[in-house]
């Protein structure tokens, strides 16, 4: 912990230490499991499935090039290859901001919890 997480555990009440506690972070995978449900989870499902087909096309475009014998085929499945994983990697990047808005709303909320507890007990 760090001082302003003790300094927060000095000035809160038992109320607002339930309400710290209920209000916890996710961290990263909570988060990714949170994006799963709610009125925009059919795009995360769009995205992890074009994720999933474009990593299983490099794998298997991968393993036919370095079966390949002939240096043209070779050619095209390795850029095809390379391509394919490319863009899978920049599929799964590119949820990486939304994750980053949600962290910072969630925290968001918590202050607003705190300073209408804060508000009520006065």
């Amino acid at each position: 912990m760090d001082y302003l997480d003790t300094r927060i555990g000095e000035l809160t009440n038992e109320t607002e230490e339930h309400l710290l506690r209920s209000s916890q972070p996710h961290g990263w995978l909570g988060l990714v499991r949170s994006m799963r449900q709610g009125r925009l989870a059919w795009v995360f499902w769009v995205i992890w499935i074009a994720q999933v087909a474009l990593f299983v096309l490099a794998i298997v475009w991968g393993v036919k090039f370095f079966a390949a014998t002939e240096v043209l085929p070779a050619l095209k499945l390795g850029l095809s290859a390379a391509t394919a994983l490319i863009m899978a990697t920049l599929i799964k990047v590119s949820l990486a901001p939304h994750i980053h808005a949600e962290r910072i709303l969630r925290e968001l909320k918590r202050i607003e919890i705190l300073v209408l507890a804060r508000g009520n007990s006065e």
